[in-house]
């Protein structure tokens, strides 16, 4: 063999070797249910729409998502005990998640983040992964990822809130999850826990007065209809999750594995940026839908819930987080 020939050798073997390595991954056929309890194009739905549009490409459409929204498969709960179970595959969820992992519930103390950048590095971090390894280790579910719900604003069709004095006897809506009941029992509300689900109507029939949820979800709602007044407090912010049966997960194939793991940071990234790039439009058309926006002064609110850092948070991850403002 001369020189010419085994230069073109070498060459044919490293374009295949590049062909190889760069070729798509090879999913086998396969069909998985996701689920939420939002309806679509709520923001946790978001997560399960992107995951569901990025897996169907990315395996050029091998790999088929039956995607369930508006708790058609139950509410957030219920579809958390189906994960665990393995008689869900996937589900998107929010605050509820403390049911799986009480140690998720530090993401409900009362102003720990800066801003939106702050929860990312923290999430994205070392707290973000030994929370998701303990929810593996102990609960057998995967975080497949982190996408967001955004901070939440308060509101209500009885005044305006400008102070922890005017949640005064308010009933409020807030999930089922004890430091959120114990913040607003700190600002002197009626903290009342009601189902995602059920929320409009509790609304809408007087079961309670106002209400807490990022701006996404307060416009999603319509709650302008049953609601006057957005108090922007950013009391908490809230991350969405992206939950799987970490067994299921590992009985597939490993190129349907990488699939699932691929569309699911494709979908974190997706849902973080619709849901960051829309709160000041949103703000605009709650005021166009006739609803008051105020923006009170958060220290009287950071003041009145220092109790609930002192009986909830974790000293060792509150350092953590804080260190990473």
């Amino acid at each position: 063999m001369n020189f010419k020939h085994r230069i073109r050798l070498v060459h044919n073997l490293l374009l295949a070797v590049i062909v190889l390595w760069t070729a798509p991954t090879l999913a086998q056929t396969l069909t998985l249910r996701a689920a939420t309890e939002t309806a679509k194009g709520e923001d946790t739905a978001l997560m399960i729409e992107y995951f569901k549009e990025s897996l169907e490409r990315l395996s050029n459409g091998a790999v088929k998502v039956n995607d369930f929204y508006g708790g058609t498969l139950g509410n957030q709960r219920q579809l958390q005990e189906q994960v665990q179970l393995g008689t869900l595959e996937v589900m998107a969820t929010g605050s509820d998640i403390t049911e799986i992992n009480p140690k998720y519930g530090i993401f409900d103390l009362p102003f720990l983040f800066k801003d939106r950048a702050h929860a990312f590095r923290v999430l994205d971090g070392e707290v973000g992964k030994s929370l998701a390894d303990s929810t593996l280790s102990t609960k057998g579910v995967h975080v497949l990822a982190y996408g967001e719900l955004g901070f939440r604003q308060i509101t209500n069709k009885v005044r305006p809130i400008l102070s922890p004095k005017d949640l005064e006897g308010l009933k409020i809506r807030v999930p089922s999850n004890k430091v959120r009941l114990a913040a607003f029992k700190a600002l002197g509300a009626a903290a009342t826990p009601v189902p995602y689900k059920e929320l409009y109507t509790s609304l809408q029939q007087g079961v309670v007065d106002g209400q807490e949820n990022p701006l996404f979800s307060i416009a999603a709602l319509s709650l302008w209809d049953v609601q006057k007044y957005v108090s922007l407090t950013n009391h908490v912010f809230s991350p969405s999750y992206l939950l799987t049966n970490e067994k299921w997960l590992q009985g597939l194939s490993p190129a349907n594995r990488d699939l699932i793991l691929r569309a699911a940071s494709e979908a974190q990234s997706k849902q973080r940026a619709a849901l960051a790039s829309g709160d000041a439009e949103i703000v605009a058309k709650l005021k166009q839908r006739g609803m008051q926006v105020d923006t009170p002064n958060p220290e009287p609110f950071i003041k009145a819930t220092e109790s609930v850092w002192k009986e909830f948070g974790d000293p060792e991850l509150v350092q953590k987080i804080s260190a990473m403002r």
